[in-house]
């Protein structure tokens, strides 16, 4: 029965622009295509599969049980369809496609600039999307397809995600210039706890990570503001209103400005570790793969010039490229 449906290529694609922007009229703008003929693609896909994939209302429409299925189905074909022909073109040498890209705030002042100067020169023909987010929404965002891969702290135990280790880095004590701290080599856990600290929200990782090391010793939390724009985590630790714990990286600048303090975390040392997550069921483009080899490039050079403190978990030599299944 399957193989007397006929719905093509051009059909899905509407179907699911329909399905994102929730309205005829918005979906025929994105497309540049008359709302007739968008509506025709669509009734003849709903004929075609003896069933309706939308619910037509005033305000646009919404999908039917039917039409989420579809959608979910349709999306990851389309997916693998575009990639298939990005990989088919690469054979002959040229890379193409689209490579969504997510990125930790603390990353991408130091990391991101360089990495799409250098993957846009080398891939032209790539579209290349770049989105800044905290751990756990990138990695939602991998896990739900919306990205190909992230750069993430905290390599996550998801079944259906691909981890790659890429850097263990020490956290370290951020304050004003004029902290009687200034100046020190390190400090350890016990003393970080008794200051005022500047920390994210209750379910980020650093601030777990903390909240952990405060429970072990039996003390209270100092909490003195309780932020999670990372500019703005870093500017009120500047301006001495608490300190805040980062890995150097984040601060690196600041540091080589006289803005900012940062002393290692010892007793015991703190540390994160980086890594590089895709989706274990999405098999990754070729484009996806040479963004992933050029991310661990990169990183490898940023630490043997001191630009980021940290011990590598991949062998520079043999990089750990992501699976292309």
């Amino acid at each position: 029965m399957a193989a007397n449906i006929n719905v093509d290529v051009r059909q899905l694609n509407t179907f699911l622009t329909v399905a994102d922007t929730g309205s005829f009229s918005r979906a025929s703008e994105k497309l540049f295509v008359a709302q007739p003929a968008l509506s025709r693609q669509i009734r003849m896909l709903e004929s075609a599969l003896h069933v309706d994939v939308f619910v037509r209302h005033g305000r646009g429409v919404v999908l039917t049980a039917a039409g989420e299925l579809l959608y979910d189905r349709a999306r990851k074909l389309m997916q693998d369809l575009e990639r298939t022909l990005a990989d088919v073109t690469a054979v002959g040498g040229e890379v193409t496609g689209q490579v969504m890209l997510g990125i930790l705030p603390t990353v991408a002042h130091l990391f991101s600039g360089t990495i799409v100067e250098k993957y846009c020169q080398q891939y032209p023909q790539v579209d290349l999307a770049v989105k800044s987010a905290m751990s756990g929404t990138l990695q939602q965002m991998v896990a739900q397809h919306r990205l190909n891969l992230a750069i993430t702290y905290n390599p996550t135990s998801q079944r259906n995600l691909r981890c790659i280790p890429l850097l263990e880095e020490p956290l370290c004590l951020i304050g004003p210039n004029n902290s009687p701290f200034a100046g020190r080599s390190e400090i350890t856990v016990d003393e970080v706890l008794k200051l005022p600290l500047i920390l994210p929200e209750e379910k980020h990782g650093l601030r777990m990570k903390v909240e952990r090391e405060a429970t072990e010793r039996g003390v209270p939390l100092n909490l003195a503001l309780e932020v999670s724009a990372w500019p703005l985590l870093t500017d009120t630790a500047r301006r001495g209103l608490g300190y805040t714990i980062l890995p150097a990286a984040a601060v690196h600048e600041m540091v080589a400005r006289n803005e900012v303090m940062s002393i290692p975390i010892t007793s015991p040392e703190m540390t994160r570790t980086l890594a590089l997550v895709t989706p274990v069921d999405l098999p990754s483009s070729v484009a996806t793969r040479k963004l992933a080899e050029l991310i661990m490039e990169q990183l490898a050079i940023h630490v043997r010039e001191g630009l980021w403190k940290g011990r590598l978990l991949f062998d520079v030599n043999k990089p750990n490229p992501v699976g292309a299944d």
